[in-house]
């Protein structure tokens, strides 16, 4: 008992003497910090403590902090969303040509390095992604081949992305580098909705082959040399004048937005 009270009397004691002389040693503090009496100043005041022991200048470690037990903490960055969970969005459905059609003969191997956006111009009623499906299947269009034809509700896929199709240009880089989307127009189609789903599709295709931006381009890129005009007014809706401006700066900007969900990282939290 004795020696718990003579140390609770010291402990007050000592507290008392650090609340007066303001923990500094001296209490002498000048506006940048502790005066030089004090001991710090400068780059380094608040690295160490330091005070006056004896004629000697003694500098003292801070205490270490440490981080709180049990608090949340960022998990591993993720995409905002999952690049399959996009194209599910798109309901691709293969319905290849045959080897037998024209659209397929005379192909060959393809590492895709663009995608280019077509309209179908074909107001048909019923002229949706399974008609032109049939069409190309039976040779209908002639040697015409390209990979995939969506509308409001489905896309359809004629052909692998890894062959050639002929959709852009009569034999240069748009057919030999090209992937090539086509996009229908038949009566009671929607038009928002089939551009909607065209630059999610865009948007998967350029996360899957690492393609820029830059490089998903309209028909209209593709000169046709020898023919009047050689750059063809398509997809013409989203030109403006029969060229790229502000609606396909637009349909760029949706193919952007849907590519950064898949790959741009956003932070989330969980409890550890």
């Amino acid at each position: 008992m004795g020696n718990t009270l003579a140390n609770l009397l010291i402990t007050t004691s000592v507290t008392a003497s650090l609340l007066m002389s303001g923990c500094s040693g001296t209490g002498n503090f000048s506006s940048k910090g502790v005066s030089h009496r004090g001991g710090f100043t400068g780059a380094n005041h608040y690295n160490y403590s330091s005070y006056y022991q004896g004629g000697q200048q003694t500098r003292v470690a801070p205490a270490r902090v440490y981080q709180p037990v049990g608090v949340t903490a960022p998990a591993p960055i993720v995409p905002r969303k999952n690049p399959l969970a996009l194209l599910a969005e798109v309901r691709v459905h293969k319905d290849y040509l045959p080897k037998s059609a024209r659209g397929r003969r005379g192909q060959s191997a393809m590492r895709p390095r663009y995608i280019t956006i077509h309209s179908t111009q074909n107001w048909s009623k019923g002229a949706d992604p399974w008609r032109h499906s049939l069409a190309l299947k039976r040779s209908k269009l002639g040697s015409l081949a390209w990979h995939y034809t969506t509308d409001q509700n489905v896309a359809v896929q004629h052909l692998p992305t890894n062959v050639t199709g002929r959709h852009a240009d009569l034999n240069g880089p748009g057919n030999k580098y090209s992937i090539g989307i086509e996009m229908c127009e038949h009566r009671g189609n929607s038009r928002i909705r089939t551009i909607d789903r065209t630059a999610k599709l865009a948007a998967y295709l350029m996360y899957k082959y690492s393609i820029p931006l830059s490089k998903v381009v309209p028909h209209y890129h593709w000169p046709r040399y020898g023919m009047n005009p050689p750059n063809k007014n398509c997809p013409h809706f989203l030109l403006d004048n029969g060229k790229p401006g502000r609606k396909w700066r637009g349909f760029q900007a949706k193919v952007k937005y849907y590519h950064d969900l898949i790959t741009t990282q956003g932070p989330s939290y969980v409890s550890r």
